[in-house]
């Protein structure tokens, strides 16, 4: 009975509320609005109700009374906000707004900072100290602050604001900072090392110290000599390989220590505690799991030998030419795997070759996908696994890295698939061509040799003359339009070239041009065409090129000084030039624009006799060569090449036309001396040409930074008035120091070059030191 008027006393004062409330809100008048506002902390009554809508005698409403609660807890100084309405004759209504302030703070404070003070951060915080703690100023603070790390480049940083309640109500916010700073490499040592010196290690290792840290900007703005703590872990795997190479098979890293500058906690010194261990001698060396080998047959490709000092780089040179040994025959699935069985009391290493032969495959089919301009066959040519062949992964490889040095593809994939038998595979060379057919260049450049000029030329390397149908491309030949205008010379160029003459591995070119050079003492005009034959011979490294050039050469604007040579030698007369010529050139460098290993060497003949059309009888014969080599991983590369030619006429007592004699000095020849300024001369350095040369060159480059190289150099060379007479006592030698920059918007570095004559033989030419330039660039 009991548990029944309970209930009816509840629903009957629900309904009573309703009904009450309904009516207030209906006709409710507003008659006081308080504030109770709970804690140790409150705020004046106006300043609140700055924030409320609600006033006496206006008409009660519910949404305003809503939007009221949320605009004073978006205010951020209340923990929380409560509001009652209270009914009162005459329709009207008491609203009470219960309040629990934020709590004050006491205390601002910084905990993690190294790199910026308190007081630098505390500039970014809107919290204010002694005033009420607001969420939306909290906010704000840790975002300036996440902002001012991010400004300085420190982009990794953590900013947490924590508050701590004190026994007064107040609290204590502190801002805890990771910076996360970019520490950077200052000192680098090896605790233990006797084998190799600290120089060697520290240049073995991708952390390392910058030399550029000491410009001030570098700090701000540049990332180098950064710790990379992804790299110290491959840096362990670096020493290790690096000691595993001389037999050193018990090294092994105990720590590495990191310890902060006192002076500067951006910089960090680098110990590794290392134990060398003793050098491993070769033991036993044999080969298991070999069928279509015998031991015997395939012990050759071992690098190593019994009771040599182990070497893992020979270990794994063992591997690739047992790989590749099987991988000839179409075995790709075979692997050779090398387990080390070390003694160590003898301190020597037992090595198991263990190979896994798998199964042989033949090429069912070469696939050819993706290109849709480039015709099937200008592919096809420069592959060299074809259909039929056993699957030999290092012919595929090859044929993809001459599919990528086309230029007609931005990318190219390579993948053998299964086909319907076991014993066959399809090759597929997956090709994305480049979204560009033609390409348009202008640019600029200036040098010491031809002033400065600009450029404009289209050309593309995918060119089809016999497929207007489609805009001719996609024939594989190359064809480029160029126009040259400077202060010294001008010219316009049309080159075409057909690498696969009649579908054999000939390659045809042939150019027009006109070109003008303007000289100190004259001008030279050229009008003419040249056009060869090219075929490769025993490898691909050797080839032999006819070639034939026809012009007409006119020289005018001659200069007092020289007029009466000229007209004494009929200099001025335009002559033709009708010469045949032969090439034998072996070029083995990696790379044509930057070459770190490798050699270049060909000899050159060409005739120009009357009864082809000429106007002079004379031959040429030259020999040149340069020979690269690089040390410490190519950062430091070594050249040393030379020239030697020769022009004379079939009859001695005559001299060859002044434009094809050689002139020493400048950019590109002997620097530390004026352009041409080095040969026979007349008069007062009038310089007229020599019949023959010699010219000698080494150069060591060095990284400096990025795209940046020094280079030491020294130049020898002269170039005398007959043909085939030299006297190696009037040599001239220049000295120097350069730059080499390499930028992406140009197709060869930048050279700048400080050079010195410290040895001159050449009549009216100063000891004095000259810069040479080779610059340009181009869109």
């Amino acid at each position: 009975m009991e548990s029944i008027v309970k209930f009816a006393t509840v629903i009957g004062r629900t309904l009573a509320a309703l009904v009450l409330s309904g009516a207030g809100a209906w006709a409710a008048q507003v008659a006081e609005v308080k504030f109770d506002q709970q804690g140790l902390q409150t705020l004046p009554d106006e300043q609140v109700a700055f924030n409320v809508q609600l006033r006496p005698g206006a008409e009660f409403k519910r949404e305003t009374l809503d939007a009221d609660v949320k605009r004073l807890y978006n205010t951020g100084n209340f923990a929380d906000v409560v509001s009652e309405v209270e009914n009162l004759p005459g329709d009207k209504v008491r609203i009470t707004f219960k309040l629990r302030l934020k709590p004050r703070v006491k205390l601002i404070q910084f905990k993690g900072n190294v790199k910026y003070s308190a007081a630098e951060l505390g500039k970014e915080v809107t919290v204010v100290e002694g005033g009420l703690l607001n969420d939306k100023a909290l906010r704000e603070s840790a975002q300036n602050l996440r902002k001012f790390y991010n400004d300085k480049g420190y982009t990794d940083n953590r900013v947490t604001p924590v508050v701590m309640p004190d026994e007064d109500g107040s609290i204590t916010l502190t801002f805890q900072i990771e910076e996360n700073l970019k520490l950077r490499v200052h000192d680098v040592t090896f605790e233990g090392a006797e084998l190799f010196s600290q120089w060697d290690l520290r240049h073995s290792i991708a952390n390392q110290y910058s030399y550029w840290n000491w410009l001030p900007f570098v700090n701000e703005y540049l990332n180098y000599g950064l710790l990379d703590r992804h790299e110290l872990d491959l840096d362990r795997a670096r020493l290790r390989e690096k000691y595993h190479d001389k037999g050193y098979l018990d090294f092994k890293i105990d720590d590495v220590v990191l310890t902060p500058v006192p002076d500067d906690p951006e910089y960090v010194d680098l110990d590794f505690k290392i134990t060398e261990g003793e050098p491993y001698k070769v033991g036993k060396q044999t080969i298991v799991g070999n069928t279509v080998f015998t031991e015997e047959e395939l012990l050759p490709y071992l690098r190593l030998r019994e009771g040599e000092t182990f070497s893992s780089s020979a270990e794994q040179e063992s591997v690739r030419g047992i790989s590749a040994r099987y991988g000839s025959l179409g075995y790709a699935d075979m692997s050779c795997r090398p387990v080390r069985h070390e003694d160590f009391e003898n301190k020597t290493v037992d090595i198991v070759y263990e190979i896994t032969e798998g199964r042989k495959y033949f090429v069912r089919q070469v696939i050819i996908t993706g290109n849709t301009e480039t015709k099937d066959k200008v592919i096809r040519r420069d592959l060299v696994i074809h259909d039929g062949d056993p699957l030999d992964t290092r012919r595929i490889d090859v044929s993809r890295q001459r599919l990528l040095g086309m230029g007609y593809f931005e990318n190219v994939e390579a993948s053998a698939v299964g086909a319907d038998a076991l014993d066959e595979k399809d090759v597929v060379f997956k090709v994305q061509e480049k979204p560009t057919r033609y390409n348009f260049r202008i640019g600029a450049g200036a040098s010491d040799i031809s002033n400065f000029f600009g450029m404009a030329e289209i050309s593309t390397d995918n060119f089809d003359i016999m497929n207007p149908g489609n805009w001719f491309y996609g024939g594989g030949q190359r064809m480029r339009i160029q126009g040259v205008l400077g202060i010294d010379n001008a010219g316009f160029n049309v080159d075409f070239v057909e690498p696969w003459l009649f579908d054999l591995p000939l390659r045809f070119e042939i150019s027009g041009y006109m070109n003008m050079v303007d000289y100190d003492e004259w001008r030279e005009n050229r009008v003419g065409f040249r056009t060869s034959l090219t075929r490769r011979i025993f490898d691909d490294f050797t080839s032999v090129t006819l070639g034939y050039k026809f012009e007409y050469v006119k020289i005018n604007e001659v200069s007092h000084r020289f007029k009466d040579y000229m007209r004494e030698n009929r200099q001025t007369d335009g002559q033709l030039v009708s010469q045949p010529s032969l090439t034998l050139e072996r070029d083995t460098r990696d790379s044509l624009m930057d070459p770190t290993s490798g050699y270049n060497a060909s000899l050159f003949g060409s005739v120009t006799p009357q009864f082809l059309g000429s106007s002079s009888n004379y031959y040429r014969l030259e020999a040149k060569g340069s020979y690269y080599y690089s040390f410490f991983d190519k950062a430091i590369v070594a050249m040393v090449g030379g020239k030697i030619g020769t022009v004379a006429t079939v009859n001695r007592d005559k001299d060859v036309p002044i434009f094809e004699r050689y002139f020493l000095g400048g950019s590109d020849s002997l620097r530390g001396f004026d352009y041409r300024s080095v040969s026979p001369t007349f008069g007062h350095g009038n310089n007229y040409g020599g019949q023959t040369m010699l010219q000698l060159t080494a150069e060591v480059t060095h990284p400096i930074w990025g795209p940046i190289r020094g280079a030491v150099f020294c130049d020898v060379g002269n170039a005398w008035k007959n043909s085939f007479e030299m006297d190696l006592s009037e040599i001239n030698v220049g000295v120097g120091y350069g730059l080499r920059i390499r930028l992406p918007v140009i197709n060869a570095p930048i050279k700048l070059d400080l050079a010195y004559p410290i040895v001159n033989n050449q009549d009216y030419e100063s000891n004095k030191l000259r810069f040479h330039f080779n610059l340009g660039f181009s869109y």
